[in-house]
């Protein structure tokens, strides 16, 4: 094993032994200077105020009806998924609308780059909620989704 860095260290505070060896008060100064500075930082805090908070504790949200400032009768949201053409993809968003027990339109688009743009550009009075995107080609308009359940945080097979 190489110690060659320890041998350069040990040199190092050698050096530095010698130089302040040479000015003693200058030394001292240092050493007290720093003691002085560290009382003052231990005496400041402990006269300081402690002012502890609570912690903050919200209401929990039902998970089974939308929070109040969803339900709110001014403005109409829209449930959205895509692909369109798949019955089975309506069925989900519809149960999904029917679970959360409000006032939503179900609205489908074919494809991703139908819904963004439908997002940017023509969508100007309604509020999306939400969108259901199911990453699979269907064939048929019957066809069933695969039994594979994917998210950012969640990958696992049924």
């Amino acid at each position: 094993m190489d110690l060659s860095w320890l041998n350069q260290f040990a040199v190092l505070l050698w050096k530095n032994f010698i130089l302040k060896k040479r000015k003693v008060v200058s030394l001292t100064v240092e050493i007290s200077l720093t003691f002085l500075f560290s009382a003052l930082i231990l005496l400041h805090r402990r006269d300081l105020a402690k002012d502890y908070r609570n912690a903050t504790l919200f209401n929990p949200l039902p998970l089974k009806e939308l929070p109040g400032f969803l339900t709110d009768r001014k403005h109409e949201y829209i449930l959205v998924y895509v692909p369109s053409e798949s019955d089975v993809a309506k069925n989900i968003t519809e149960m999904v609308k029917n679970d959360l027990n409000a006032r939503l339109k179900v609205r489908g688009f074919s494809s991703e780059e139908d819904f963004e743009r439908y997002i940017m550009f023509v969508n100007k009075t309604t509020r999306v909620l939400a969108a259901i995107i199911f990453d699979h080609d269907f064939q048929n308009s019957n066809e069933r989704l695969p039994l594979k359940v994917r998210s950012v945080y969640l990958s696992c097979d049924i």
